[in-house]
């Protein structure tokens, strides 16, 4: 299926969703149809130059023929909605600026245990560890440096390079 000619509009468009899109899927998605559409290039010249399968690049460039950019988005996922407000989320935010014991509490950092108990006493909803440690990593730290979030059950697998010179 050849890219239909885009208008000029559309050009700047997807050249915009591409260069300010926050999210790295949505941006391969615009780059794809952007390199269909300007530079012409076939499904299998996009495939291998992104590394992606033919059958990916052809999914994206028929959602964007048929829905424009916002078919480049993901796909509603399936299943309840989030039980967690935008509330519950600032308040979480709010917390990990904090730390326990300048609220009275009788510990000195936060875990994810720790946060997901004060959270249900304090909005009444109860979430999951599973739950509270996907909020965690979604959300950029909120506060200070001095009052970390622990994670005792989680393995650090982070690398540091040698910072020693010779």
């Amino acid at each position: 299926m050849p890219m239909p000619a885009l208008s000029p509009d559309q050009l700047r468009e997807l050249e915009t969703l591409y260069r300010t899109c926050e999210d790295a899927r949505v941006r391969i998605r615009a780059l794809i149809v952007l390199l269909a559409a300007e530079q012409r290039l076939g499904v299998g010249e996009i495939s291998r130059l992104l590394r992606y399968h033919e059958h990916t690049v052809r999914r994206w460039l028929a959602r964007y023929v048929a829905q424009g950019t916002p078919g480049l988005n993901d796909a509603p996922k399936p299943g309840a909605p989030s039980k967690v407000t935008e509330t519950y989320r600032q308040e979480l935010g709010r917390l990990r600026g904090q730390r326990p014991a300048d609220l009275g509490l009788a510990f000195q950092t936060w875990t994810a245990p720790r946060l997901a108990e004060h959270l249900h006493l304090k909005t009444g909803l109860r979430v999951s560890l599973s739950s509270m440690y996907r909020l965690l990593r979604k959300q950029p730290p909120g506060g200070a440096p001095s009052a970390p979030v622990v994670a005792p059950t989680l393995p650090v697998t982070c690398i540091t390079p040698d910072t020693d010179s010779d």
